[in-house]
Order: structure tokens, then C-alpha cells, then sequence
């Protein structure tokens, strides 16, 4: 896309009183400048590296910006916009040649704020019309389903043909993401939108997109619709005063869409008593939540384990590891040392990590073949963590994998410290359930007759030769077992009890030396507040 065709435009739209901003992708822009001390908008192409980290204004230090990594994939380190779309087009199976204008209607962020429950890719074919859109979904468990749309004319359209596309795109899908507890994750949509720059990308840009919920038994249960309410306007063009009446009629609209969401829940739950649906998991073509501090280092002592076990066993297929954790390696393909790696024919297994609450379900089993059976049999999808194309010979895989690690010695143990023998003691610990008889009111005890000192993984993690790798480990471990035990399973109240014992302590030393040098010299130590 030339400059000409790279007009920038600033979309005012409600949903709700909602401010979205276009931004077309097809190259890259300079940041510019409104006159006076901030950035008005936009900034949409933002890199950086653990090497060059970002400043205060790629942080989000200005009004309004569009930030790649709110987008597609996660993932820090990321490219911009528009490697992460044709990355995403690639495994779509489209052709990067195909979309050669792309338009982003987005709510963008405010200070570095951003609540953005769906965003809206317009592709464009080399006519210059619209063949393809891109539904972004957010829900607010920090969960996201991209959906590639290619309308009703995706599979009947003849790139030869000279007769121009319909102005109105439509298209239909099934509905496989947890949007709201008052709805199922069953159902279909069915999405009529304008073309908003038609014709041949000259249009004014007045958006009008309208999305019907049907029911899984073809039932209307809701019509949404994103429509303009004013004509565009171009940043570029806004003056000083101009700018600033912008920002003080929509700074607010981004803080509120997520308390106004509770509100609303609110009303539906406690006035209406709609019937609530427990939210599932994520399905396999989902984007799961953001991992937390202890799920990121689990992974990492995971992913040296996988590494070793697929290295060393027995199986001739090569496995593709696909972590929810986003950073540069979230994908990796591992081959067993048995394996022909430059024979590309065999299958591959595939072992994709659909949430980062795989980790800290695998962490709470003694055996990790054990945890991947529950998985795998159950019956229900809405409980399952990850996604195998193999499950036979992944279960194989780690069953064997007692045989292939080297067993943990005493000496090892004793070496390592006293914070092994507690996580030892929770894994014992955690074996015994009380369960109470239905038929006879007693209580009985259960125990597992399998020797529990370690998982697999411990052990694994017990040989590393990094004493940080060790530490980070059995500190995220201890940390989840014990929240079982004392904080009703979220590892979340233990930080919080942490933190506050530092504070008193902090309190405590500050305040208790202040009277141990009175007593010495006499003296109060004044303690300044600030």
C-alpha cells in the first residue's frame, strides 16, 4: 500500500458510546505529531527486545495507541501488525498476495488501558474490494477466538471476474467461545457488514456491522450492532483545540466497558435470574489467558523435560510442542535420537498446550501419565487443557518416562536443601482424601499405594545443573500445593499474604530500630513519611 491509499482515519462509533480508530496495515507509518506535548494517536507498529527495552511512550505513555501485542497471537517480542496478520493468514491457508489492503477497526488504548471486546479486520483483494474479514474476540476471562471470515461468496468467487462484489459482506459460523455466562458455547452467528470504504476503497468509512446469536436450535437470542454515528475525522488534520476537546469527550469510554459489562451481568443475574453457564476451557483454535508468574516457570522446567523424554525414547514420530505461554518458542518440534529428522513423511504428534492452567494442573499430580489419562477420557471438553493428535502414544511416551530419568538419590535430595523435603511432605500430604460414604455415613480414608515422594517432573527438576532453574521450580510448585491446603486453591492469596507480611516487617525493623537506638543513646530517630 502506497502513502495515497494510506489515509489514516479516526472513527467515532458507538456501541455503548464507542470510540474505535482504523488503521490500515498494509505498511508501515511514522508516528506523527499533534503540536503540542503527547501523542493524540497513533502509534501501531511497536517492537522492542529485552535488549532495547521499551520507553515511557512505547509503554503506552501517550493518549491514544494501537499496540501489536493487543493483537493476533500473543506474544512479547513480537512483530508488528502486519507480520502477525500474515503470519495468522498463513495458517488459515491464505496467500499473503491475496490481501493486499488490510483496514484494523479497533478500540485502541488509552494511557497503556485497553478492554477491547472485539476488533474487526477488513481484507481487501487486489480489486480493491472486500473479499475476507477478520473477527477478534475478547471475553473478559482474558480468553480470545480469532474467526476468518470469507463470506458468502469466499468459495464461489472468480479472481478473473469483472463484475464487482456485493457491498454488504455476510457470513455465517458456529459459535465455539465463551463469550457470556448467560449463554452456552453452543449456537451460530451471523455477521451482515457494510463495506465501509466501497467502492474501491474510496468510501467515507461509516461503519454498520450487525451480528445475530442464534441458538443451537436455530433460535434469534441476540443482535448486536456496531454502527457510525458520526463521519470520520483525520488526526492529521485536528488543531490544537480540536485535539483537546477529543480527549476530554473520550478519555472515559475505554475505563468504563468493563464496569459497565458487571453492571449489566448484574442486572441479568440478580433482577432477570438468567441461568448462568459455568465457563468452559478453551477448544484448540482458542487463545487461552495470559499465564501467570509460577504457570511461566513450570513450563520452562516442562519443556526441558518433554525435550528429554521425546530425545530419548523409543517412539519414531516426531512431536510439535505448542506452548500457551507466549514468547518466541511457543512452538518447537522435537525428534526422538531413533528418528530420520530429515525424512519429513512420518506424522507428527501433535501436543499443543491450549491454557497455561495446564501447568498448574500438572504441578498438584504425582504422575504425570495419570493427569493426561483424566484428560484425555473424559467425556466433557469443557475441563480439558490441552490437545493431542496422538493420545495413545503420548500416554505411552510418559509412562515410559520412569524409566528413562535418573532416579533421585538422598544425597540429591539432602543437597538441594530443606524446601524439597517440604514440597515432598505436600505431595504425601496432599495423597490422603477423606471421602464420606453415602450408604453407611462414615468416613474413610483413601491412600495411593504408588510411591509419591516426587513426580516425574520433580526429579527432573531436581538434576538440573542451574540452581535458578531449581529454585524457580520447586518455589512455584511449593507455592500451588500449598494454596490447596491453606488458600482454597489460589496461589493468588498467598502473594497477597506475602506482600502484606513484608510490609509489617518493613514496619517492624524501621520502628523497632528507632527504639533500640533510644534506649542506646537516647535519641529518637525522626522517621520521615515520605
Amino acid at each position: 500500500m502506497n502513502n495515497a491509499d494510506a489515509a489514516t482515519l479516526l472513527i467515532c462509533s458507538a456501541l455503548a458510546s464507542y470510540l474505535w480508530y482504523t488503521s490500515p496495515t498494509g505498511s508501515l507509518f511514522t508516528p506523527f505529531w499533534l503540536g503540542f506535548f503527547c501523542f493524540l494517536c497513533f502509534k501501531d507498529e511497536i517492537r522492542w527486545t529485552l535488549e532495547d527495552p521499551p520507553s515511557w511512550t512505547e509503554r503506552g505513555g501517550f493518549w491514544f495507541s494501537v499496540n501489536a501485542d493487543d493483537y493476533l497471537e500473543r506474544g512479547s517480542n513480537s512483530p508488528g501488525l502486519q507480520e502477525k496478520l500474515y503470519s495468522y493468514l498463513q495458517t488459515q491457508g491464505g496467500a499473503i498476495d491475496d490481501y493486499p489492503y488490510v483496514y484494523l477497526v479497533t478500540a485502541p488504548r488509552f494511557l497503556g488501558y485497553s478492554f477491547n471486546p472485539v476488533s474487526f479486520w477488513y481484507l481487501y483483494d487486489r480489486r480493491k474490494e472486500l473479499s475476507a474479514m477478520i473477527l477478534e474476540v475478547n471475553n473478559t476471562f482474558d480468553e480470545r477466538r480469532l474467526y476468518f471470515l470469507k463470506g458468502s461468496h469466499g468459495d464461489t468467487k472468480d479472481e478473473n471476474a469483472t463484475d464487482p462484489l456485493p457491498r454488504k459482506f455476510k457470513d455465517t459460523w458456529a459459535k465455539d467461545f465463551h463469550v457470556s455466562p448467560f449463554n452456552s458455547r453452543k449456537g451460530s452467528y451471523v455477521l451482515n457488514a457494510e463495506d465501509p470504504f466501497s467502492p474501491s476503497l474510496s468510501g467515507t468509512g461509516m461503519i454498520d456491522n450487525n451480528i445475530t446469536l442464534n441458538s443451537s436450535k436455530s433460535h434469534l437470542k441476540l443482535v448486536a450492532r456496531v454502527f457510525s454515528t458520526e463521519a470520520s475525522s483525520d488526526p492529521a488534520t485536528l488543531g490544537y483545540w480540536t485535539s483537546l476537546r477529543f480527549i476530554a469527550a473520550w478519555w472515559w469510554v475505554g475505563f468504563v466497558t468493563f464496569p459497565r459489562i458487571v453492571k449489566e451481568a448484574g442486572e441479568l443475574f440478580f433482577r432477570r435470574k438468567l441461568h448462568v453457564w459455568y465457563r468452559p476451557e478453551v477448544l484448540k483454535d482458542t487463545i487461552g489467558r495470559r499465564p501467570t508468574n509460577d504457570e511461566v516457570k513450570i513450563e520452562s522446567t516442562f519443556r526441558n523435560f518433554l525435550t528429554y523424554v521425546v530425545t530419548n525414547s523409543k517412539i519414531e514420530q516426531p512431536l510439535c510442542y505448542i506452548s500457551s505461554i507466549p514468547s518466541s518458542s511457543a512452538s518447537e518440534t522435537l525428534y526422538p535420537e531413533s528418528a530420520d529428522s530429515s525424512n519429513p513423511s512420518k506424522e507428527v504428534i501433535d501436543f499443543k498446550i491450549t491454557t497455561p492452567l495446564f501447568f498448574a494442573r500438572l504441578a498438584r499430580y504425582s504422575h504425570i501419565s495419570e493427569f493426561l489419562s483424566n484428560e484425555i477420557l473424559t467425556d466433557d471438553d469443557k475441563d480439558r487443557t490441552f490437545y493431542t493428535s496422538h493420545p495413545r502414544v503420548l500416554l505411552q511416551l510418559f509412562k515410559d518416562s520412569s524409566n528413562i530419568l535418573r532416579p533421585s538419590s538422598e544425597h540429591s535430595l539432602l543437597s538441594n536443601g530443606l524446601r524439597w523435603r517440604f514440597l515432598q511432605w505436600l505431595r504425601t500430604n496432599r495423597s490422603q482424601k477423606v471421602v464420606q460414604s453415602d450408604v453407611k455415613k462414615q468416613q474413610h480414608t483413601k491412600s495411593d499405594i504408588r510411591h509419591l515422594s516426587f513426580s516425574e517432573l520433580d526429579s527432573f527438576a531436581m538434576s538440573l545443573e542451574s540452581p535458578s532453574g531449581k529454585a524457580q521450580y520447586v518455589g512455584a510448585t511449593t507455592k500451588i500445593l500449598l494454596s490447596d491446603i491453606v488458600a482454597f486453591g489460589y496461589p493468588e492469596i498467598l502473594d497477597a499474604v506475602k506482600y502484606v507480611l513484608k510490609v509489617l516487617a518493613s514496619y517492624v525493623v524501621v520502628y523497632g530500630m528507632k527504639d533500640i537506638w533510644y534506649m542506646i543513646t537516647g535519641e529518637w530517630i525522626i522517621v520521615p513519611l515520605a
